[in-house]
């Protein structure tokens, strides 16, 4: 990837529309709840890959946590230091040196754009060399179970299919162990979750916003379809002596 390319990867997060106010409250929700799922202890130190416009950074730096990040935008970087995080712009994998280890390391809708299982085993493996003894490697990303083809036509840079039970191969296959996962849809978790996210797979805004790509109310159904489907999130535990 040329040096232009990188400078402007994940561009079309900052230049798309804004969420709605309830889009926000579902998003800043959702991020509570993986907060949560994550059990994040007082204290602990943080590694965000690819945080995006920051959800989940503001938790952590609003409960004064060591927090860092890697962030291949750097427009999306630069925001996230002027809240106060420590960012590295740079694309992974590999993963750029670092000079600490950490408590929790968090992949938000990021393995998905693995390219693919090379990539998701590689950077799942090193991050088990910046992980603590007993730390934790937390993801979320979509179900494609639940996605089918919005999978792909969502975003031009997914590529890594992911499944609960196909991440928990991944965490078994890169090193990791006591793994424990849930469903979410949107901020909902739980059996409300499951079954919200059915009825939003059979919603009909993919369709519509493919037939009008212009009309500014089918993309937003359509985007909250998409915040509807289903999600994963799986955490790994590191249990190396040292």
């Amino acid at each position: 990837m040329s040096p232009e390319t990188t400078e402007t990867f994940f561009d079309h997060l900052g230049k798309a529309e804004q969420p709605t106010g309830l889009g926000m409250r579902f998003i800043r929700r959702a991020s509570e709840r993986i907060f949560a799922f994550a059990d994040v202890a007082p204290g602990s130190s943080v590694l965000e890959i690819g945080p995006g416009r920051g959800e989940f950074a503001e938790l952590c730096l609003a409960r004064k946590l060591p927090y860092h990040a890697i962030e291949p935008n750097p427009s999306l970087a630069e925001s996230l230091r002027s809240r106060g995080a420590n960012v590295v712009c740079s694309r992974v994998p590999p993963l750029p040196a670092l000079d600490r280890k950490f408590d929790l390391v968090v992949m938000i809708n990021v393995m998905e754009h693995m390219s693919g299982l090379e990539q998701a085993l590689d950077i799942s493996c090193q991050i088990r060399q910046v992980l603590k003894p007993g730390g934790k490697f937390l993801i979320h990303c979509p179900d494609y179970l639940s996605w089918r083809l919005h999978f792909f036509n969502c975003d031009f840079s997914h590529n890594y299919v992911t499944t609960r039970r196909r991440l928990d191969q991944l965490l078994v296959n890169a090193g990791y162990s006591d793994i424990r996962s849930r469903y979410m849809s949107g901020p909902f978790i739980g059996a409300g979750a499951v079954l919200l996210s059915s009825i939003a797979s059979h919603m009909p805004f993919g369709a519509l916003e493919a037939w009008f790509p212009r009309n500014p109310v089918f993309s937003r159904l359509y985007k909250l379809q998409l915040t509807l489907s289903r999600r994963v999130v799986i955490l790994g535990h590191n249990r190396r002596s040292s």
